[in-house]
């Protein structure tokens, strides 16, 4: 009795305009009927289990009362975001060029200042590292590494040199001056110069390309 009701409602409700486009209101429906007949069936099995109904005909009424709520509600909710949708699609086309344009434009001026600041707080963190206090600070790593049975920093030419067979090596440091900085790749090529450049990433930043330095010094190891 439950199908054929369910099937009465549904020819009912397909002589209704919810939305104004028929596939849409077609689509409506169906989603309508799908989740409030699965919903209603739940439903009713769990106030089986509970004793709150016992008889077949308890069941079909209450699962049929429950259905229909249910299909209420579910009608106007995919009504309402179905008409948000097509609202949304209602406007002239030069709007959703603009906003699109609009929106590049500030996502590329947000990723060129972000990539200025970490460049500028690269630079800014490494000439620190001319202090005094660097051996002290370079010899307790280097201990602490040791103690962990972690491999001995060393210099990028280094690392570069032990990995030969791949085109770069990714590398980082733990130095306590540039808590900014994530990582470096450099390609093999560098060797062949006297100053290593290649890709560097700050915390929350792009990548950018510029001079890696202290990259000779044994601060580095491979970023994992």
């Amino acid at each position: 009795m439950f199908t054929i009701r369910k099937y009465i409602i549904g020819i009912i409700l397909g002589t209704m305009i919810f939305s104004g486009i028929a596939i849409v209101d077609d689509l409506i429906i169906k989603l309508s009927m799908g989740v409030a007949a699965s919903l209603a069936f739940s439903i009713v099995g769990a106030l089986y289990t509970a004793g709150i109904i016992s008889s077949r005909a308890d069941g079909g009424k209450a699962r049929l009362f429950i259905f229909i709520l249910l299909l209420a509600f579910f009608l106007y909710v995919f009504t309402q975001i179905a008409k948000g949708i097509i609202w949304l699609f209602s406007f002239p086309m030069w709007i959703y060029i603009v906003l699109i344009s609009v929106g590049a434009i500030y996502l590329i001026v947000i990723m060129i200042l972000n990539n200025k600041r970490a460049k500028k707080r690269y630079i800014k963190e490494l000439i620190v590292l001319e202090s005094p206090n660097l051996h002290v600070v370079e010899k307790v790593r280097v201990e602490d590494s040791i103690s962990r049975a972690e491999p001995l920093p060393k210099s990028i030419r280094e690392l570069l040199l032990e990995e030969k067979e791949n085109k770069y090596v990714i590398a980082t440091t733990n130095n306590p001056y540039s808590p900014g900085l994530q990582y470096v790749k450099v390609y093999m090529n560098a060797l062949e110069y006297p100053k290593i450049k290649g890709y560097i990433k700050m915390d929350r930043a792009a990548a950018f390309w510029g001079d890696v330095y202290y990259a000779d010094d044994k601060r580095w190891k491979k970023y994992n």
